[in-house]
């Protein structure tokens, strides 16, 4: 899919390396996963639509459990349908009970961090989409094959609730092996191509890691530093990120 194909209709520019991420994580959920295959990476972004554009229901209630709302020839495990309702439409509510509950007697952790990675990647496209008031990205055909299924070395349970890997990131100073990257961006790293994925999304749509140290609004965007840390805190507040 080449990077004019995502908004055929769109009467504004938009940026080339966003063009360029958002085109490769449409791939790459076509293509066979880690723990997915490429069928059911694209029905977890079908899923992601369909929680995103259904009447609001409270967190407490399990999709897969109300009558009529999920087909019974759904390619994933209920499972999956839930984790993917609730990370799309009631984030703030995931806690470690409600994890627990899930991984491993529904889903398994690597299956699990893969979804996870997925889900993310799709309401970030979308969003953009959506709030631009473009049609959301067409998917194409998934692509034959079977999942990876490979493991990161030293993959473990340390701090975190799901196992994470050692990560050396050339994107974040310092790169080397001694000296731990920030915990945020060992995020998925579990599942190595979905960790690569998030962050090149999110480098063309926020800001680049080795940047964030530099006075980067001079230097890349057409906002100078004080517009760009204003909607950042705003965008923040309304989300209630507090990261």
């Amino acid at each position: 899919m080449s990077p004019e194909d995502i908004y055929p209709g769109a009467k504004f520019p938009i940026r080339r390396e966003i063009h360029d991420a958002q085109a490769t994580a449409i791939g790459q959920w076509a293509s066979p996963g880690t723990w997915w295959s490429a069928a059911e990476r694209l029905a977890i972004v079908g899923e992601v639509r369909n929680a995103r554009d259904a009447e609001e229901m409270p967190p407490w209630i399990a999709p897969s459990t109300v009558d009529g709302l999920i087909p019974e020839d759904h390619p994933l495990p209920d499972g999956a349908i839930d984790a993917i309702w609730r990370l799309t439409n009631h984030l703030g509510t995931v806690t470690r009970r409600w994890y627990e509950a899930l991984v491993p007697d529904r889903l398994s952790a690597e299956q699990y961090v893969e979804l996870v990675g997925v889900v993310a990647q799709v309401n970030l496209v979308d969003r953009f989409a959506d709030a631009l008031t473009l049609d959301r990205p067409s998917l194409p055909a998934p692509v034959e094959g079977e999942p990876s299924r490979a493991l990161p070395e030293g993959a473990a349970i340390n701090v975190h609730w799901v196992p994470t890997a050692p990560v050396v990131d050339p994107s974040w100073l310092p790169t080397d092996a001694k000296v731990d990257v920030p915990n945020v961006r060992k995020a998925l790293s579990l599942v190595p191509a979905e960790r690569v994925m998030q962050w090149t999304l999110i480098d063309a749509h926020y800001v680049a890691g080795g940047a964030l140290a530099d006075d980067f609004g001079d230097q890349h965007w057409s906002l100078d530093r004080p517009q760009i840390e204003l909607i950042g805190a705003r965008t923040s507040a309304l989300n209630e990120c507090f990261y």
